[in-house]
């Protein structure tokens, strides 16, 4: 399979500025459009309904509703343009039921949705057409209705990725989805969306992340808090892809996310099925506290890179990553067919395991099966029992060796096996490094990885430390801030 991911990653520059400049430039026009560029359509006032405004909207105009509840089914109705999009902004005080994106170019911002109880349907959807859209400062509230989507993404209609139709080069940002209830939080298609900074909350037996399409990025969310009720229904996970529906999903970047407290839930399912262009996911900067169950993959070149794990898969009690094969897939009860779901490629450097599986000393960091190839692991922190060292493979076979490999025992040529982390404060969950940690400039250099969980530049010319934090020390952060409170400046 082509290296989508590494594809990406030399091309970011080029990416990254075409989507800073779309991002800069909406905003621009979020927060400095005058009345001589754009028509203000007040509802009720100009309009009796936000339908009614978003048909007469033209690029450029700001459809402003009142103060209150609008019990209405938004679709939108013509592009707007990127130096003229067209804006939604309920100011932070009107709601409404759902929006169906349509065309490219709409801003929502500022807006509650909420009142959806259909099973199957969902608050917010990207229909084909609709790229370079931002969804900012909204409220997604699912009300604890039952298999109710918060985002969804209508997928390509030619497999595995359509034909550009589906959403693309689309910003979410800064809202907020909760009360979700054993279904799925976002599902993301399409190429190069960004979803940053939005807080997915409160939610009991859900995905809060189902990721197809290419090159999208998932960075900056606080994804926390969701409890597991036995009988409800739905196998969660923080993210999750498959195959069953023969979409493809490759390239993605997952980074600088917060995942704490999910009750019952695996920390990814990732399965490409009967679809080989499935795979090259890296993870980054994460930070992952008490997530039940493990990370599951058998998908082609996964790489953690530089996380911290903090009691993961205390349930099952086994490794926090899995990586394994399944040599076919299921087509029916009685046949099978050849399968493509391997991890091939895998790598897992200079990440943290602390206190993850059960109380046995030899499970808790990673896993790979011996029929793995092309994988590596290496430049990792492991403790067990308040910062005790884990058992250790008396034979110090390396992880993709062509002599096989330890399962359960835990070896590594550069990594660390127990002591003190030195963390900031992890009774207030505060994984930091101090200056003086042992894990401070121990790992090693990965070009993939250039800063760190808070922005800051990683050191060059030495090790750098492990997990998603530098140390205090060496901090100067230039981690962007989410945007809160969107508004036209003038009338």
């Amino acid at each position: 399979m082509k290296n989508l991911l590494f594809d990406s990653e030399a091309k970011s520059s080029h990416r990254g500025r075409r989507l800073l400049s779309f991002v800069a430039v909406a905003t621009s026009a979020i927060l400095l459009s005058t009345p001589a560029l754009a028509a203000i359509l007040k509802v009720p006032g100009n309009y009796a309904t936000i339908q009614l405004a978003v048909d007469a909207a033209q690029p450029g105009d700001i459809i402003r509703p009142g103060p209150g509840r609008f019990d209405e089914v938004i679709s939108t109705k013509r592009n707007g343009t990127l130096t003229a999009p067209i804006i939604l902004d309920g100011g932070n005080q009107a709601s409404m039921r759902q929006l169906y994106l349509r065309h490219s170019h709409f801003h929502l911002v500022n807006m509650g949705l909420s009142g959806v109880t259909t099973m199957y349907q969902r608050l917010v959807y990207f229909d084909y057409g609709s790229h370079f859209c931002i969804l900012s400062n909204n409220v997604l509230d699912l009300d604890r209705s039952t298999s109710v989507y918060g985002v969804e993404w209508k997928m390509g209609r030619v497999k595995p990725f359509g034909s550009g139709e589906a959403g693309s080069d689309n910003l979410i940002i800064s809202n907020t989805v909760k009360n979700c209830r054993a279904f799925i939080m976002m599902t993301i298609g399409g190429d190069r969306n960004l979803v940053v900074g939005n807080r997915l909350i409160n939610s009991p037996n859900v995905d809060a992340f189902r990721l197809f399409g290419r090159s999208n990025i998932v960075r900056g969310n606080f994804v926390m808090d969701s409890p597991y009720v036995e009988g409800l229904g739905n196998h969660p996970d923080f993210i999750q892809t498959f195959g069953n529906n023969g979409d493809g999903s490759t390239g993605h970047i997952i980074e600088g996310n917060v995942v704490m407290r999910l009750d019952g839930a695996q920390l990814t399912q990732l399965e490409g099925n009967l679809v080989p262009e499935t795979g090259d996911w890296l993870f980054r900067n994460n930070l992952f506290v008490d997530i039940a169950l493990q990370a599951s993959c058998t998908i082609p070149n996964v790489r953690y890179y530089n996380n911290t794990f903090i009691r993961c898969n205390r349930v099952n009690g086994g490794h926090a990553l899995s990586f394994s094969s399944r040599a076919y897939q299921l087509t029916s009860v009685y046949t099978r067919v050849a399968g493509t779901n391997y991890a091939h490629g895998a790598e897992v450097m200079n990440n943290i395991f602390i206190d993850c599986g059960n109380e046995a000393i030899n499970r808790g960091w990673y896993g790979f099966t011996t029929n793995l190839t092309g994988i590596r692991a290496n430049f990792n922190y492991v403790s067990k029992h308040g910062y005790q060292p884990v058992a250790q493979d008396s034979r110090k076979r390396v992880v993709g060796s062509a002599t096989g490999w330890s399962t359960f025992d835990w070896w590594e040529p550069d990594g660390i096996n127990g002591g003190d982390p030195r963390f900031k404060s992890p009774a207030a969950s505060d994984y930091r490094l101090l200056p003086d940690s042992p894990l401070a400039d121990v790992g090693t250099l990965l070009s993939l990885v250039p800063n760190d969980f808070d922005g800051a530049i990683r050191p060059q010319g030495r090790g750098w430390s492990l997990g998603a934090y530098e140390p205090l020390s060496d901090l100067v952060s230039s981690r962007p801030r989410t945007v809160n409170n969107l508004r036209v400046l003038a009338e």
